[in-house]
């Protein structure tokens, strides 16, 4: 009895471990995440990605950039594990076109509102209000899948909804103030519907695909989608709208040979791997309680958004932050489960 006790007490202590350090990775994607923001807009500042004429068509570009350089990443990982043939397996398969239908929404609304929102508004804002993916999410899933919302989630989406509004509704003092800056604002809440979205299609698919592997896919279909339909009609827009840019060879060449660039690249590895290490969290330790630290980013992105940005923090962006993130907590678990991880390792 003794064996079997000391064996029982070794195997949960086991599975304890394993949940912590799902729960690390979980914390570390917030914190990872936080810093694609932070770098994507150094990106956008530099030239010739900070013209006022190229407003529309330089945060896409660098959107598109940003997903092309994760799927190159994505791939050569699948590629050492041996995965790459399932790939083109999942694009023909019908579990592969829901993740093709994720993209499309995660692609123009998800990626470029949340590019279009760090051009306009900068990371300190568009990052908390993206956090409201979860709790759109939600409400997406209860409209078209019927899943029920319980009264501790409608409170949550109450607190997150007053959170982000809170946000908004004062911008940063000494400039950044004006259309731009509520225009990135509302771009940041579009952001956060092309997420919630792309969010419901790609976890049905992956229900059959493995997870690595629908995220190389989505990547693929996002990368495509900017660089031969999204991108053209912006430049497309400008054109018509009589804005002077450039020839589109000249235009090309200019994004081409700018250091903005690595700023780009480097934004889309950290993405990727934020991904990989959310997917990895939510395996380890349950999609809520990984949900719920991955949303940590926005607290993370205002902290180093005033040491390595130069923000002006506002006593509403602090208050609406800690609002979204106390919201989605109540929107994606009950907070008593989530510290308990005895019951995570049980589950």
């Amino acid at each position: 009895m003794k064996n079997l006790s000391r064996a029982a007490t070794s195997c949960q202590n086991k599975e304890l471990a394993f949940v912590r350090k799902g729960l690390f990775l979980a914390t570390l994607t917030g914190v990872i995440f936080c810093w694609d923001g932070i770098v994507l807009k150094k990106g956008l500042l530099t030239e010739p990605f900070n013209s006022p004429a190229l407003w529309l068509l330089a945060p896409l570009f660098a959107a598109g950039f940003h997903d092309l350089s994760a799927a190159v990443m994505s791939a050569v990982i699948n590629f050492r594990q041996g995965k790459i043939r399932e790939i083109e397996r999942t694009l023909l398969s019908k579990p592969g076109k829901l993740c093709i239908l994720g993209a499309c929404f995660g692609a123009p609304l998800g990626m470029g509102g949340y590019l279009m929102s760090l051009s306009l508004a900068g990371p300190a804002y568009t990052l908390p209000i993206t956090t409201l993916y979860p709790a759109m999410a939600a409400v997406l899933a209860r409209i078209f899948l019927k899943e029920h919302i319980s009264p501790r989630g409608a409170c949550g989406l109450v607190l997150c909804v007053i959170g982000a509004f809170a946000i908004g509704w004062t911008p940063p003092p000494g400039g950044g103030s004006g259309p731009a800056f509520y225009a990135g604002i509302a771009f940041a809440f579009l952001a956060a519907f092309g997420w919630a979205a792309e969010g419901v299609c790609v976890t049905s698919s992956m229900d059959f695909i493995e997870p690595g592997v629908a995220l190389n896919v989505y990547q693929i279909i996002s990368s495509l989608l900017y660089f031969t339909i999204i991108i053209p009609i912006a430049y497309a827009s400008l054109v018509l709208h009589g804005v002077g840019i450039e020839a589109p060879a000249e235009l090309a060449g200019a994004f081409l040979s700018s250091p903005a660039l690595i700023s780009f690249a480097l934004a889309g590895f950290i993405g990727c791997l934020s991904y990989r290490c959310w997917y990895a969290g939510m395996n380890m330790t349950g999609v809520s309680r990984a949900m719920a630290l991955n949303v940590t980013y926005a607290l993370w992105g205002v902290l180093f958004s005033v040491f390595f940005a130069e923000v002006t923090i506002t006593e509403n962006l602090v208050l609406g932050a800690l609002g979204i993130f106390a919201g989605i907590i109540l929107v994606v678990g009950n907070p008593r489960e989530m510290i308990n991880l005895r019951a995570a390792a049980e589950a």
